[in-house]
């Protein structure tokens, strides 16, 4: 049953998800990736989530990425996801994007 009482969540109102790519690497686990909204190409500075922190995932200047910017500034970003895949599965896998 759904509560009544509670409030909409207005996160996904206040962001945005798209897919970049990663144009270049800056010092301490920041990324240049571009996006492209609607056929407009724009490049921000993004920072990795802290799940990928945690799990040790790579990114590499070229990679595929996920990347969730906030309305209130869209020059900053998160990367989220990393959609270029590596290692054993990238090998078994025929629809891979890299």
């Amino acid at each position: 049953m759904e509560d009544k009482n509670k409030k909409p969540s207005l996160e996904n109102e206040k962001s945005i998800v798209l897919d970049g790519v990663v144009v270049s690497a800056l010092p301490a686990l920041e990324y240049n990736v571009e996006v492209d909204f609607k056929g407009i190409k724009h490049t921000l500075t993004c920072h990795v989530s802290g799940k990928m922190k945690k799990n040790f995932i790579e990114i590499k200047k070229g990679d595929q990425v996920t990347v969730k910017i906030s309305l209130y500034d869209i020059d900053r970003g998160i990367i989220i996801r990393r959609l270029t895949l590596r290692g054993p599965r990238a090998a078994e896998d025929p629809n891979r994007t890299n």
